[in-house]
């Protein structure tokens, strides 16, 4: 825009004006309280826009007089339109200013009450958290009181109850002084069980046996000890189970003669882990080919069952165990222990073997007996018996395993098989070289003394029950004790011989007076005591006392062989 003198000299003259006019006022930055004035840049806004003012008088001054050309004067009237838009811009920014001024100034107030306002909140939350401090800490001590009242109050009741049940036990079992000093306390069977029967219970509880099916050319069993323990923990670490016990791993094994491998675990949760019916197919799976778990079982021998029973009747056996409540499928199997084709004319009873799953049924049966049929038995523990070779009648080894080249007749002593045997009648023992029995007698003396050998090495073959963690089936003697071992003939007072179940007395010549009563109708029974005891053969050495512990003597007397176990297969296991 063209600027001329006259222009120049009115715009100074109007900002030394306004420079006289307005005072000039600051203020300190903190000072929020004093009122608000102008600045320098609001100055500068009124002096633009006065200058604005005048250029647009000029302007129109000059545009009024009518001396410029139409181009000229189109050409100003812009520029004054431009000029009056400057004007009313200088003015809103002032207002603007002003206005921005004044907002500032509340800000200023309201932050300054804000402040003392949040000073004022602080000072009393602190307070607030202080007391909510010391009443927790007052109510941690309560509680802490109250707890120690509570455990105190609890000691107190139970030292109440004991001494209650003291005083009722006091009234209820006062005891003189001679029933207290004559009574004795309970022993447990377990303090008194042989240390060698508790290893072997712990021995038995961690290991499983496991039958071999595999190919020729694949078999496991022509791998090292070390190559099968590997192997099964393989098999073991592939299980994916959520009740696997930790650190589970096989630590030995053996081979057997009858195809079977003997596992040995560190503990016998991992046995019970293993057995379970799922766990059990994996395994068998991953350990070999169609390999399977055997299941440990317990014979027992039962006297007396009817011959109207069949071992080999599936009926029979479930009949057998809903019976004597039993668990389904506990009774594995049962077989005679004579042969059929062996039993007399008229006879209506024999004797049995019946396999069982379960080592607590199989001792629930000892100790309450067996229902077969309707009649009432009492089974016993199948003993383990010392190995006879049937080839050479010798004692320790099998006829598979003998190497004498000749066959040793067991009733008569001659060279050939007993089945072809001539001389019956002419009994001879090969063992003790005696013809008062065969060699398969269960009476001869050799024969018992090796029984009783193996009961010594063995204390589980002696004791009535298989051994088990309840401590009832500790016991070494039998509940029920025989007649024979509570009343010893030696104690009697006199032994009366016995006549078709009636005691005969031999008739005494008796007083006058006796005489005179059984004439009138009186008792005619004598004293027993009178009669005069026969004296006793003394036992020659070696021969058999008439009274044996039953426990410990072979029920099925008479017969070659009662024991289905054989060195191909661990104890327990059929």
């Amino acid at each position: 825009m063209p600027q001329t003198r006259a222009t120049m000299a009115a715009l100074a003259a109007i900002s030394a004006t306004k420079e006289q006019s307005t005072p000039v006022v600051t203020r300190s930055e903190g000072d929020v309280n004093q009122p608000s004035t102008p600045n320098n840049q609001s100055r500068a806004a009124d002096t633009s826009q006065a200058a604005y003012g005048t250029i647009a008088k000029m302007l129109n001054a000059v545009i009024q007089s009518g001396k410029l050309d139409l181009p000229t004067k189109q050409s100003l009237v812009k520029v004054l339109k431009i000029t009056r838009e400057a004007e009313s811009n200088e003015k809103n920014w002032v207002r603007n200013a002003e206005e921005q001024m004044l907002v500032s100034d509340i800000r200023a107030v309201m932050r300054k009450d804000l402040v003392e306002i949040h000073d004022s909140l602080a000072e009393r939350i602190h307070k607030v958290k202080e007391d909510c401090s010391t009443i927790l800490d007052s109510n941690t001590k309560v509680l802490k009181e109250v707890e120690e009242a509570k455990t105190d109050t609890r000691d107190l009741t139970s030292k109440v109850n004991k001494v209650t049940d003291a005083a009722d036990k006091i009234a209820s079992n006062t005891n003189s002084y001679r029933d207290a000093l004559l009574s004795k306390p309970t022993p447990s069977n377990r303090s008194t069980t042989d240390p060698r029967v508790l290893n072997d219970m712990d021995r038995k509880a961690k290991q499983i046996l496991v039958d071999i099916y595999d190919k020729d050319g694949n078999n496991i069993l022509t791998k090292s000890l070390t190559a099968i323990i590997e192997r099964a923990n393989e098999a073991i670490s592939i299980i994916q189970d959520a009740n696997k016990p930790e650190d589970i791993k096989v630590i030995a094994a053996l081979k057997t003669r009858g195809q079977a491998i003997l596992l040995t675990l560190n503990s016998s949760e991992a046995v019970k882990w293993i057995r379970e019916p799922g766990t059990e197919v994996v395994f068998a799976e991953e350990f070999s080919t169609e390999a399977h778990i055997r299941e440990r079982v317990y014979c027992l021998i039962v006297p007396r069952v009817p011959i109207t029973f069949e071992p080999g009747d599936d009926n029979h056996l479930r009949e057998m165990e809903e019976a004597n409540s039993l668990d389904k499928y506990a009774i594995r199997k049962a077989r005679w222990i004579k042969p059929l084709e062996r039993r007399r004319a008229g006879q209506t009873h024999a004797y049995a073997i019946i396999t069982l799953i379960s080592v607590d049924n199989a001792n629930t049966l000892i100790r309450d007996g067996l229902i077969v049929c309707g009649t009432k038995v009492r089974p016993t523990k199948q003993k383990h018996k010392p190995m006879q070779c049937m080839k050479c009648r010798n004692w320790g080894h099998l006829a598979a395993e003998c190497t004498s080249s000749k066959d040793v007749c067991g009733s008569c002593g001659e060279e050939y098989r007993t089945n072809t045997c001539r001389k019956r009648s002419q009994p001879y023992c090969v063992s003790c070289k005696e013809d008062m029995h065969a060699s398969w007698s269960r009476s001869c003396p050799e024969f018992i003394r090796r029984c009783m050998i193996y009961d010594e090495r063995n204390p589980e073959n002696s004791m009535p029950y298989f051994p088990t963690e309840h401590d009832w089936s500790l016991t070494v003697r039998p509940h029920s004790i025989p007649l024979a071992e509570r009343f010893p003939a030696k104690y009697a007072v006199n032994v009366l011989p016995t006549m078709g179940g009636r005691q005969q007395a031999p008739r005494l010549r008796q007083p006058y007076k006796a005489q005179k009563c059984r004439k009138r109708g009186g008792n005619d029974r004598i004293n027993p005591n009178t009669i005069q005891i026969q004296p006793r053969r003394p036992t020659e050495e070696g021969e058999l006392p008439n009274e044996t512990e039953w426990w410990r003597m072979d029920i099925g007397m008479g017969i070659a062989n009662t024991d289905e176990t054989t060195p191909y297969d661990p104890p327990g296991w059929d």
